[in-house]
């Protein structure tokens, strides 16, 4: 969709003052695209309901993932997991699945090797759970930890799923079998647990508007980890439960401080942003790394307050897809620095115009976007500057995946400033634009295989 039908479009349903039911996921759907097997639709996931079994006596791990999708258009129907599914099968009969390139060989999904009609479907994958996961000590260590800086790095890494464009209603039915009792499940979903028999079910539900970058799950035996445990009072009144924790073996630290900081960035940003938009807050003192989820995050102690700013930018006003992933790391960025604020602006980026189905955010978010921020909010500083507009941006917009299109057409009409030009400028650059390494990639530096496992 050219900008220009987007903002007709946005203008036509008073999109500006839209809410979150009348965004249908069909109108964030990527383009659909020919392949050897036939035409490969992406759809719109309903509900996912992943029953996952760590089995402590065969040393291994399963999933089988129910998902119930609708389709837009007859075609090959597109999900996604990096390791290769064992079992398919599409509204009650089997299917292969096959890997595909898109268009562009910007990413690899799968499709199910079936055609479906527009309409409502059903698609099984069975698939073995490999990556992260460790049995030791009686019991087992697993985490879905993600990035955005990698391709297929979200959820897919471990789980089928959809593009980051859709929210979905998900389940997770987790089975330790085989292992000693006090399996610790920490997550930023509601749990139930039971047992059943020798082995221990822990039902865990999430929002509906997670999407494939939003699930925090991390689970290890009884005594590997120390976590502290209280409630924060929202400025909505809510009691936000707080669960901080921390790995006894790889970081020492008081989590008492860790509790100061973190009521410190909390009021902050509700200060700043409004209420708290998540049902609570995880925080895992990794010292290494940090990686944002829905009022969740693996991180270190200098990161924290950068990583809590992603669940209202990130996980709370949510990208839907590459182009528009810049946008969040930039204005942590912004608040990292102290909210600098600009007057000028040179150079210019791609981050807003990468090839259509990239999936990764461009780093150069980190130093080109802040400017980029600075500037804009320099730009609007007669009017108060950047933040009243993304205060009303969660107020209004959270739990709602934008484009990048949909950023500059909200920011133009809150100010009543055209500011499209700008972002083409500067974000939409030609052939000759940079896409600059950032200074300060190492608030998300991406982690080897090996020091994720370390963290396990």
């Amino acid at each position: 969709m050219t900008l220009a039908r987007l903002f007709f479009f946005i203008g036509a349903m008073g999109f500006a003052a839209a809410t979150h039911a009348q965004l249908a996921a069909s109108a964030r759907l990527p383009r659909s695209f020919p392949t050897s097997a036939g035409r490969a639709v992406f759809v719109d996931f309903q509900t996912a309901d992943y029953a996952i079994t760590f089995d402590g006596d065969t040393k291994s791990a399963q999933v089988t993932a129910t998902i119930r999708f609708v389709a837009s258009e007859a075609g090959l129907p597109v999900f996604d997991v990096v390791e290769g599914p064992t079992e398919v099968s599409l509204d009650g009969l089997a299917v292969e699945s096959l890997e595909v390139k898109t268009p562009g060989n910007e990413t690899t999904v799968r499709v199910a090797r079936r055609d479906v009609l527009p309409g409502a479907h059903t698609l099984v994958v069975r698939v073995p759970l490999k990556n992260l996961v460790e049995f030791r000590d009686g019991g087992v260590r697993s985490a879905f930890w993600t990035s955005d800086l990698e391709d297929r790095r979200f959820l897919e890494r471990y789980l089928p799923a959809n593009l980051e464009f859709d929210q979905v209603k998900m389940t997770f039915q987790v089975t330790f079998k085989g292992l000693a009792p006090g399996q610790k499940v920490y997550t930023n979903g509601k749990t139930q647990a039971r047992r059943l028999g020798t082995s221990e079910l822990v039902r865990i539900t999430y929002p509906e508007y997670f999407t494939s970058s939003s699930i925090f799950f991390h689970t290890v035996p009884e005594g590997v980890t120390e976590d502290l445990r209280f409630v924060l009072k929202s400025v909505d009144g809510r009691d936000v439960p707080v669960t901080l924790y921390l790995n006894k073996s790889i970081l020492g630290g008081s989590l008492d401080q860790l509790r100061r900081l973190t009521t410190e960035v909390f009021h902050e940003l509700e200060g700043d942003y409004g209420a708290w938009p998540h049902a609570s807050i995880v925080v895992y003192n990794a010292g290494s790394g940090g990686m944002e989820y829905c009022g969740a995050t693996i991180t270190s102690v200098s990161a924290l307050g950068h990583e809590l700013f992603h669940s209202y930018f990130a996980r709370g006003v949510m990208p839907a897809n590459g182009n528009a992933g810049w946008v969040d790391e930039a204005l942590a960025s912004w608040r990292d620095e102290g909210y600098p604020s600009s007057s000028s602006m040179s150079g210019t980026s791609r981050m807003s115009s990468r090839p259509t189905y990239t999936r990764s955010t461009d780093t150069a978010a980190y130093s080109f976007g802040q400017r980029f921020v600075s500037y804009l909010d320099g730009k609007v500083k007669d009017k108060g500057g950047l933040k009243p507009f993304l205060r009303q941006l969660v107020e209004t917009r959270k739990f709602s995946p934008l484009l990048i299109e949909e950023y500059i057409s909200l920011m133009s009409t809150f100010y009543g400033v055209p500011l499209e030009g700008d972002f083409r400028k500067f974000t939409f650059g030609g052939p000759g634009a940079s896409s600059v390494k950032s200074t300060k990639e190492s608030v998300h530096r991406k982690l080897s295989q090996a020091e994720l496992q370390a963290l396990l």
